[in-house]
């Protein structure tokens, strides 16, 4: 009844429902108190990680700095040390005052790491580091003794042209060389042919005549005939030669009869003096008759022999005239091919290049002059053919016969020496003037061989400093031993084969037409280093700015003065001296390879330039001989000569015109601007920043994969709850905050990356 009444009562319901609504507000209100301080807390945490990790990357090595690298090369442990300290003094439970603090954030004893994400090992790491160090030096250098030097006046362009000459010129001497080989071929298969036709003729006219002659003998008679005679007069001989032995016989035993039988004896005598003289008769008519058998039987044989023959001469010639009409059909896909290659052929590059003019007294042949000679050698196997034909149905040689004979002997060979005579004056003049062109082309290659013997005498050698250096070869270290080496550890370290090969090399050794197109297709180049290379520029302005080479510390400006050298590095002091920037480029395992390998290169660079200049204006005769390899070669041996002396300036460290014809004489480039050259033209960015690498750890000592450039800090830290830390422990758990609550203090984790 008491709590009914109660519960009826009105009395104090306002009171009850304020407290209903304001308990509940309070307690939002705390929480949401320690919910802010816990997210400035949080915040500030953010803050001194951030502060900390900046500290710990100002801690960069400075040995590396002098290359213009940013890199934590020290124990972990100091990093971490470091870290903590700048972490726990950045926080607001680290202040010690006596005013009232709203926060007081401190780190936790457990939690805080240092690690350590990509290092300058990094191809793509180190790149960046290289191109922001680069990134206002490099345009300046790059535009000012490359670009500028080259583009401006348009002698790329004219360089280029001097390229594709080269090039046009060993195309159009192959197919020179193939129409002029199948030319000679055919030729020399005609003499042949004609040496058999002069044979055939002589041999055949002879036995037509022959066989006329026993034609003219024999008549009418056959074989048969004659032999049937033969016997009959055989026959006739034996019975005459046996009634005269009777009657020698008879006339022996009348005479032993005595002097009654003399007048039988004497008539016996007389008859057998009729019988010997017909037995003289019969003896000479069986003697002409065996004679014209014998000259029917040589007249079947050389009837037999000559149809033989004929047969096996026709087959010799047609397969003779085949073999030559098919090396004059490959001589007219030849001319062909050079007739439409000249057409093909600009006409306007003459204007810059006055060597393009060469193309134009190539001699083409004529569309006649093939027909008759490829008709006159076809004609003249046909006839032949026809003769065989005659022969092959002529059976008795008379007077008629004979004629036709020797007319159809006539016509192949009087066809064939009026096609030999006429060729022949042809293939002399052409002769005489391939042997001409051969001779020259040998006395230019002579020159150019010896220029380029000199060159590979010049080459240099490396001192006892640049081939030693330390106790161990720094090659051992960097090259040797093959994947194993630096080169190979940075090259795997990315991922990247490390056998990947060298730049192509020029040695010199190669003969003298393969070295201009070598040295020419360096020109070919040029003209393509204007597109999208800005990345490249500032790796190779990099290479040649922080690493030493062959000229390095010997370089004079336009006074006469010695260059400053204002590189942090200090690249004279370095373990491979005077050779790095030439490693770098061709990657060998030796001072001397490399050493040789850019002087090889360079040679030809400079080979080419004033082979260009010399195509610019060449000699009016050679311009008329109809071989433009000859006017290539005659460039070549002047400017071989030429080249000579120009590396004999750059290797001293002097400057070199550019080009006397193409530019003006004061532009001028040094040993290390070529490098630069060739560092775009073998561009391959991968072998290149591995090579860097492994010689900035080589010089310092630091191995770049131990070298950290982007870091990720993380720390604890916690700050205490002035209410209710089980409400906050229940919004944790809704996923409204990440604190985790122990006690009445929130503990949170706070991480940042930062890189250099």
């Amino acid at each position: 009844m008491l709590l009914r009444k109660l519960y009826r009562a009105e009395s104090g319901t306002v009171s009850v429902y304020l407290i209903l609504i304001i308990v509940p507000i309070f307690l939002i209100q705390a929480v949401l108190i320690d919910y802010a301080r816990v997210k400035a807390a949080e915040r500030e945490a953010d803050t001194a990680a951030r502060a900390a990790i900046r500290s710990v990357l100002s801690a960069y090595d400075q040995d590396l700095a002098a290359y213009g690298l940013f890199g934590l090369t020290g124990e972990t442990n100091d990093s971490s040390e470091l870290f903590r300290h700048i972490f726990k003094e950045n926080l607001s439970g680290a202040s010690t005052g006596a005013f009232y603090k709203l926060l007081d954030t401190r780190p936790e004893a457990s939690g805080d790491t240092i690690a350590p994400l990509y290092t300058l090992a990094n191809h793509t790491v180190f790149e960046g580091q290289v191109l922001d160090t680069m990134k206002y030096q490099a345009p300046l250098e790059f535009a000012l003794e490359i670009a500028d030097k080259i583009q401006k006046p348009g002698a790329a362009k004219i360089l280029a042209n001097g390229a594709l000459y080269a090039k046009e010129a060993e195309k159009f001497e192959r197919l020179l060389n193939k129409r002029e080989e199948a030319m000679d071929k055919a030729w020399q298969d005609v003499e042949a042919l004609m040496k058999k036709i002069r044979s055939w003729y002589s041999s055949y006219q002879a036995r037509i005549t022959e066989l006329n002659r026993l034609a003219e003998l024999i008549g009418l008679n056959t074989a048969e005939d004659v032999a049937g005679r033969i016997k009959t007069l055989e026959v006739q001989i034996s019975s005459l030669s046996a009634s005269m032995s009777d009657l020698n016989r008879t006339i022996a035993a009348a005479a032993m009869a005595g002097p009654e039988a003399a007048g039988a004896v004497q008539g016996m005598m007389e008859n057998l003096n009729s019988m010997q003289m017909r037995m003289n008769e019969l003896t000479t008519d069986l003697s002409k008759w065996k004679e014209l058998l014998e000259n029917i039987l040589k007249y079947a044989a050389l009837i037999a022999v000559i149809r033989a023959e004929v047969v096996i001469d026709d087959e010799l010639a047609q397969k003779m005239q085949k073999a030559i009409q098919e090396q004059l059909l490959e001589a007219k896909k030849a001319n062909d091919e050079l007739n439409t290659e000249l057409k093909r052929l600009s006409t306007g590059q003459a204007e810059e290049l006055k060597a393009f003019e060469a193309f134009k007294s190539i001699k083409i042949i004529s569309e006649d002059e093939f027909r008759l000679y490829q008709t006159g050698i076809g004609t003249g196997a046909a006839l032949f053919s026809g003769f065989r034909n005659k022969i092959e149905t002529i059976n008795v040689y008379t007077n008629s016969q004979a004629d036709a004979a020797r007319t159809a002997n006539e016509a192949y060979y009087t066809k064939m020496e009026e096609t030999y005579q006429r060729q022949q004056q042809i293939e002399a003049e052409r002769s005489m003037q391939s042997a001409g062109i051969r001779q020259e082309k040998a006395k230019q290659r002579g020159k150019i061989q010896a220029a380029l013997d000199k060159a590979k005498q010049a080459m240099g050698s490396c001192s006892k400093d640049q081939e030693e250096g330390l106790m161990v070869s720094p090659y051992e270290k960097l090259e040797k031993g093959g994947s194993g080496r630096l080169y190979g550890k940075y090259m795997s370290l990315n991922e990247v084969d490390p056998t990947t090969g060298t730049s192509s090399t020029f040695t010199l050794e190669g003969k003298p037409d393969d070295e201009i197109q070598l040295s020419m297709s360096l020109l070919g180049k040029l003209g393509q280093l204007s597109e999208g290379i800005r990345n490249e520029v500032f790796i190779n302005e990099y290479a040649v700015s922080q690493f030493n080479y062959r000229t390095f510390g010997i370089e004079k400006d336009n006074g006469g003065q010695l260059k400053p050298i204002h590189a942090l590095s200090e690249p004279a002091a370095h373990k491979l001296p005077q050779q790095e920037v030439e490693y770098l480029l061709y990657g060998f395992d030796s001072c001397m390879k490399n050493i040789s390998a850019a002087y090889g290169e360079m040679f030809a660079f400079r080979f080419a330039v004033h082979m260009v200049e010399e195509l610019m204006d060449p000699k009016k005769e050679m311009l008329n001989v109809g071989s433009p390899l000859l006017v290539l070669l005659a460039a070549a041996a002047e400017a071989g000569v030429q080249a000579l002396e120009d590396m004999n300036e750059l290797t001293e460290g002097k400057a070199v015109p550019i080009s006397s014809k193409l530019t003006s004489p004061v532009v001028t480039f040094t040993y290390k601007d070529y490098l630069r050259v060739f560092l775009l033209l073998h561009s391959n960015d991968r072998r290149l920043m591995a090579r860097m690498q492994s010689l900035i750890e080589i010089n310092t000592d630091k191995p770049l994969d131990k070298a950290v450039t982007y870091v990720q800090g993380t720390a604890n830290s916690s700050v205490s709850l002035w209410f209710l830390p089980g409400l906050m422990k229940l919004l944790n758990g809704a996923g409204v905050s990440s604190c985790e609550v122990a006690d009445n203090r929130c503990t949170f984790r706070s991480q940042t990356n930062l890189a250099y």
